[in-house]
């Protein structure tokens, strides 16, 4: 994976954590560009689970299991960030 790569993969999970934490309606479309970025690389497997859980549950509603899963996609997302900020750092 080049730098420019890692760099556009932790840009992406950035701005749908970001979009989690402030429970925007873009963090489902953000997951999925991020998720199809990583696509066989390193966060991508993280990112796809992310997306498809964002996909299948209304992360904006209230109650326990919904906020379970919002946390969980969060969780997600930082793997995935971490795992393309050590591509980036590792990148020639």
């Amino acid at each position: 994976m080049t730098a420019q790569e890692a760099l556009r993969i932790a840009l992406l999970c950035a701005q749908a954590e970001i979009a989690l934490v402030r429970r925007d309606p873009v963090a489902g479309p953000l997951l999925a560009q991020a998720a199809r970025a990583a696509e066989d690389r390193p966060g991508g497997d993280a990112l796809s689970l992310a997306a498809r859980i964002a996909r299948d549950v209304d992360l904006d509603e209230r109650g326990p299991g919904p906020s379970a899963c919002r946390k969980a996609v969060q969780a997600l997302c930082r793997q995935a960030l971490q795992e393309a900020q050590g591509a980036l750092l590792s990148a020639p």
